[in-house]
């Protein structure tokens, strides 16, 4: 069976979302890459059992997390990837605030929590009080690192699998 869902990616300018887009739609990594779009869709595909599940991940480019909060963005949506850098605490702040503002549009959606540059590790900042609030969400949260590919593809798999059993609940 062949689904096709679509996936919002939210968070902060710069924590990867392109990158990690582009690692799981073209198994690519290029550094100091900035997306030039407002808007960009990959499609990556993730071969579940005997579903081959095509997630069209909308990418909203250096708009900030804030402004991804609106209703024709998430309009349609199946999941939601919410992306922090694991170097940058205030990502996490902007994340979780933006998201308590943003509640009623997003709804009850199966959702992840990315934490992305997880190869910089002499690096990583964010605070266990940070996490414990963002362990306070009904989020699966997923270390990964878009540079190396790390758990990219394994993240995805965990929002698809969360996406289909929605579907069975629903169907």
């Amino acid at each position: 069976m062949r689904l096709r869902r679509k996936v919002c990616l939210l968070g902060a300018p710069g924590v990867g979302k392109t990158s990690l887009a582009r690692r799981l739609a073209e198994d690519v990594f290029e550094e100091g890459y900035e997306s030039k779009l407002s808007m960009a869709i990959f499609k990556g595909v993730l071969e579940l059992g005997d579903v081959s599940l095509e997630i069209m991940l909308w990418d909203p480019g250096g708009v900030e997390a804030w402004g991804q909060y609106n209703r024709s963005f998430i309009s349609g949506a199946c999941g939601l990837a919410f992306v922090v850098d694991s170097t940058s605490p205030r990502t996490l702040d902007h994340l979780l605030e933006a998201q308590a503002k943003g509640r009623g549009f997003i709804g009850s959606r199966p959702s992840l929590l990315i934490v992305n540059k997880i190869d910089l590790t002499r690096d990583f900042a964010l605070t266990k009080p940070q996490l414990d609030a963002a362990g306070k969400l009904d989020w699966y949260t997923a270390q990964t690192s878009a540079k190396s590919g790390y758990n990219v593809n394994e993240a995805f798999e965990r929002l698809a699998k969360m996406m289909l059993e929605v579907r069975k609940v629903s169907a």
